[in-house]
């Protein structure tokens, strides 16, 4: 009787043994849960942001879930209850009202500049240099007034002669991709463009650039911010975005995709010579 309760009792702590080192086997196999990060940006720079994204999941492990769309509209969706960890708007505006409601840490940041140029066909057949240049009675412009950010809210310095130019307008679209192809195939002489349009693929190479004053720009198109939410349940992770953006592997990323890093020499000189009133940001 003994003998055979005791076969029952090896036999029993066998199948524990079994199936407990199958257990801690399978549980040892599952990957461990990926931390996550919310990404709310403007929709400017979203494919150089996809860049950025994917480097920064590599480096730190986790996942980036990003959302892009207007800067004014995500901050409404902020404002109304929606939740990101990190938000990247164009203008420094944005970020002040949210750090001034209490919604974002005030120590946001410049991560980048951009501006608006003249695109015309390879070889820039009716020499185009200048926004007057584009009020010739010879040059074909295409415009895109209304796409979210046109040429008339990206140069208001330029209202006058922008408007011109749409009332001359020989095509007007609501797409600026279309307007690129056009110019790219030479219907059109010129167009006018932020600058990170024209590093599309099929539109680098196929294009002339022509750069305008500073001057043209409107001051809060032409510069963007990264900042954390306050209530980020994410915080180191976030702040390790932050400054990601901020790094010379970010950077050179933003620049490939046309944009004016903040610690490029163009950059700084930028920063020094139009927005000294945020200089602070950075410092």
């Amino acid at each position: 009787m003994n003998s055979k309760y005791a076969i029952l009792l090896v036999g029993l702590v066998a199948l524990t043994v079994m199936f407990s080192g199958c257990t801690s086997s399978s549980s040892a196999a599952e990957p461990a849960e990926k931390e996550i990060l919310a990404v709310y940006s403007c929709g400017g720079p979203t494919e150089a942001l996809a860049d950025v994204n994917a480097e920064f999941e590599k480096e730190y492990n986790c996942e980036i879930r990003f959302t892009g769309a207007a800067a004014g509209k995500l901050r409404k969706a902020l404002e109304d209850g929606a939740y990101a960890d990190v938000f990247l708007p164009r203008s420094v505006t944005h970020s002040e009202v949210l750090a001034n409601e209490g919604l974002m840490n005030p120590d946001y940041k410049v991560y980048q500049f951009t501006d608006w140029v003249i695109i015309t066909p390879i070889g820039n057949p009716k020499n185009v240099s200048t926004i007057e240049d584009l009020l010739n009675d010879d040059v074909n412009v295409y415009t895109n007034s209304k796409s979210s950010i046109p040429a008339l809210k990206a140069m208001a310095p330029e209202a006058e002669s922008i408007n011109a130019i749409y009332d001359k307008s020989a095509k007007d679209y609501d797409c600026y991709r279309k307007m690129l192809s056009d110019v790219a195939s030479g219907n059109a002489d010129a167009a006018l463009v932020e600058r990170r349009c024209t590093t599309l693929p099929g539109i680098a190479g196929n294009i002339e650039v022509i750069d305008l004053p500073r001057e043209t720009m409107t001051p809060q198109i032409g510069i963007f911010t990264v900042g954390v939410m306050n209530y980020t349940e994410h915080a180191e992770l976030a702040y390790k975005y932050q400054e990601f953006v901020l790094t010379d592997k970010a950077q050179a990323i933003l620049a490939d995709h046309g944009f004016i890093p903040v610690y490029s020499e163009q950059g700084q000189e930028l920063y020094n010579n139009y927005y000294p009133e945020y200089l602070s940001l950075n410092n």
